[in-house]
């Protein structure tokens, strides 16, 4: 019998770029890998892969424990296909403000041009931490285009904060399993 700590996390990473591989993919990845290595089966979405709308990927987010929104950075901002897909993500009125992304663990990853954006991860932090309730892994990954190599490899010390959010991603999924007080928080209404 598997103890419920070393029950595998099931992780839905999603790469929000609106082309398909490249930077965003390759940051997410890194993290996706390393959430793997922790003990979690992951599934990676692809927004720019949606053919059929967004309703598998907010099924597939309201089975996943914990998520990992991947995003390039575009004017201080995150994709639009990451906008569209936060728009559609349910959220119940009062009382109960379900939503499925609600005390789960999140990790976001953001790749841009330069440092200049890194602070663009507060926007979405504070969406998903104010907004749904979701319990963010802090402090993000942020990688500028300088980071990668030329295969798309993370280059020190970007690599290990991929691991790490990796890692804890799915170390939080865990501790959340075992928490009714930091499951029961909600958004306000």
């Amino acid at each position: 019998m598997i103890v419920e700590a070393q029950r595998r996390v099931a992780v839905l990473a999603v790469d929000a770029s609106p082309t398909r591989g490249g930077r965003t993919r390759a940051a997410l990845d890194a993290v996706s890998s390393a959430a793997a290595q922790a003990g979690a089966v992951v599934e990676t979405i692809g927004l720019g892969d949606q053919d059929g709308g967004l309703q598998p990927v907010l099924s597939a987010l309201a089975s996943a424990e914990a998520v990992v929104l991947a995003s390039p950075v575009y004017r201080a901002s995150f994709a639009a296909p990451l906008k569209q897909l936060l728009d559609a993500v349910p959220r119940e009125g009062p009382p109960s403000l379900r939503s499925p992304l609600r005390a789960k663990a999140i990790a976001v990853v953001y790749s841009g041009a330069s440092l200049h954006h890194f602070l663009a991860l507060d926007s979405l932090r504070g969406i998903l931490a104010g907004f749904f309730a979701a319990h963010v892994v802090p402090p993000g990954l942020y990688v500028p285009g300088e980071a990668f190599d030329e295969e798309l490899a993370l280059r020190e010390p970007y690599a290990e904060h991929a691991r790490l959010q990796g890692t804890a991603l799915v170390a939080f999924a865990r501790v959340l399993r075992d928490s009714p007080v930091l499951t029961a928080l909600r958004p306000q209404a």
